[in-house]
């Protein structure tokens, strides 16, 4: 989501996992780097990246690679499609080489799903279960079939480690009768249908024989997805088309994932057409990129997720509410909309942070029309209210301590820096607040998230089709762990027995009656105790072109979230096609 300019090393690749690599890296900043990583995507890549060198798409003689970026600096050669921190899972590739059993809409609800590994599933009616049926004639890319064992085992794997039950499902048990695959769950799962079914699956033969799944780095990863891994250097991930793919052999032979340092020079290269996809945030979008040619788009398509300021509740000085609501207090959600977006992400507006539109329908009878505003005299009482003293001056805590935090988001995650100053800036200046911002790699940042070493945060939450993932990733004690262990979500380690309570019951109510007194009592926590602070809807931003390939899903044709680090890219590869 960030880019730092020209002037730094530009597309580093190496995988989050390795915190001495990249720390090593970001020393190598020079300019006569920078000038080699430039020369390189300006012409594709160099280790044959262009697709006139082999590449028998079918694209024109000038069109460059079709090229995936993010602004995710220097990555380590790790593979693992379990480890949320793996280059091939943030940088997207993991999808290319292994798929979901069902692929559903992300942008709509309502879109029936679409057929994957799976060729037919069934739920219980209390939705404690599902039966897939998996689908014949898929082999894995070492020529073996894809069998039933192999879903049950890769479902069977994710109960067994619960260090890789990212989805935090509840499993109970998993049984095969021919070519069905049957799942119970402990509780109902009407609010994780889209997890269910974005469930990945893995070779038997080839897992069964690692030791440790969570930390295998899977440097030859066989899949069955569309597209097989070629290399992986320094400069970039390049895959070659699957030729005995079960859906047919891609249209595009080559494609490649590259991470720059920072949002300026992934918009660079977005710009100069040597990337088609980019995640990241381009200040002034229209008239740096998409007024460049009428082929280039920027679609930023929402659901029921935010960006929002994660507290650390565990420890102080936010483990303190009372500062906490003070900060929220004095944030000015439209200032963050306008500077870090530049009006791409739109403010929240209703206390309970859900979005405007699709979050709606969803909000508490006690909470419809009650709005953020910026109250900074409200905070200020808050806090004397409290026993704070130097309040506005120099904050001191009721014992007599000052209050000194330090908040972080990644080096080049531009958007995301801009707004955590304007935010240190309000802390500082109308709290009194001492308050240090530092800029990590992506993945130190990451690594110290999930430990629990922060004071506050910028991150988003999970999209879902009800509010369910929103709040649950903020406030669900089935993440909690104890400061120093790597949590999946509640970053914060907000410890409320009755928020977790009424999210299981949201879950599991049986009538749309319980739905709603449950998700009440969800966003009564959320409004009073602040575990975050929400800030700006979560859009995908979706920055491509149009100019050498199409089959991109678009506003009008919303297909599959455009966002290609999701198990629904698998989808889009299939559809991506060189322009004639």
């Amino acid at each position: 989501m960030s880019y730092v300019d020209l002037a730094q090393e530009i597309h580093i690749i190496t995988i989050k996992q390795s915190k001495e690599i990249m720390m090593k890296s970001k020393r190598l900043a020079s300019i006569v780097a920078v000038a080699a990583a430039a020369a390189m995507v300006l012409s594709g890549c160099a280790t044959g990246a262009n697709p006139n060198n082999g590449n028998s798409s079918g694209a024109a003689n000038s069109a460059p690679v079709l090229s995936f970026a993010k602004p995710d600096g220097p990555l380590s050669n790790n593979s693992n499609p379990f480890v949320s921190t793996s280059a091939a899972r943030g940088e997207g590739y993991a999808f290319a080489i292994y798929e979901s059993l069902v692929q559903p809409n992300l942008l709509d609800p309502t879109a029936e799903p679409t057929p994957w590994l799976a060729s037919a599933w069934k739920w219980s009616d209390d939705y404690t279960s599902i039966t897939f049926t998996i689908r014949d004639g898929v082999k894995w890319s070492d020529g073996q079939d894809l069998t039933p064992e192999d879903v049950a085992y890769s479902i069977q794997l994710r109960k067994d480690t619960p260090e890789i039950n990212g989805e935090n499902l509840p499993y109970d048990s998993v049984s095969v009768s021919g070519k069905d695959v049957t799942v119970t769950f402990t509780a109902p799962q009407f609010v994780n249908v889209n997890k269910v079914y974005g469930l990945f699956v893995v070779p038997k033969h080839i897992w069964e024989k690692v030791s440790d799944v969570s930390k295998e780095l899977n440097q030859t990863p066989v899949g069955s997805g569309p597209y097989l891994l070629d290399s992986w250097t320094a400069q970039a991930v390049i895959l070659k088309a699957n030729p005995d793919y079960w859906g047919g052999k891609p249209a595009v032979e080559t494609i490649q994932y590259q991470s720059f340092n920072d949002n300026t020079t992934l918009t660079n290269a977005l710009v100069a057409g040597q990337v088609q996809w980019g995640w990241g945030y381009i200040a002034n979008y229209k008239s740096v990129f998409t007024d460049k040619d009428p082929k280039y788009v920027s679609w930023f398509p929402s659901g029921l997720a935010f960006d929002a300021l994660w507290f650390n509740t565990a420890k102080a000085p936010f483990s303190d509410v009372n500062l906490r609501k003070a900060v929220s207090m004095i944030i000015d959600r439209q200032v963050l909309s306008d500077t870090g977006s530049t009006g791409a992400a739109a403010p929240l507006t209703s206390v309970t942070g859900l979005p405007s539109g699709v979050g709606d329908s969803f909000i508490a009878s006690e909470y419809k029309g009650k709005t953020y505003k910026v109250d900074i005299d409200g905070a200020k009482k808050v806090l004397t209210d409290a026993g704070y003293t130097g309040v506005g001056e120099a904050l001191k805590d009721p014992s007599g301590n000052p209050v000194a935090v330090t908040v972080a988001v990644p080096s080049g995650w531009n958007d995301y820096q801009a707004e955590l100053q304007l935010i240190a800036d309000a802390m500082q200046k109308n709290l009194g607040m001492q308050v240090t911002v530092e800029a990590p790699t992506a993945d130190t940042w990451t690594d110290n998230l999930n430990k629990g070493n922060f004071d506050a945060s910028l991150h988003w939450t999970d999209n879902g089709s009800t509010p369910y993932d929103l709040y649950s990733n903020i406030m669900n004690g089935t993440y909690l762990v104890p400061i120093g262990e790597k949590a999946t979500y509640n970053f914060g380690r907000f410890d409320s027995k009755e928020a977790t309570d009424a999210l299981a019951t949201y879950a599991a109510a049986p009538s749309q009656a319980d739905k709603d007194a449950a998700l009440a009592t969800v966003e009564k926590i959320f409004i009073d105790q602040v575990p975050a602070v929400p800030l700006l809807e979560r859009p995908s931003w979706g920055q491509y072109s149009e100019k050498y390939y199409t089959g991109w899903p678009t506003a009008k044709d919303p297909y599959a979230d455009i966002n290609m680090t999701m198990a629904t890219a698998t989808l889009v590869l299939t559809k991506l096609k060189p322009v004639a």
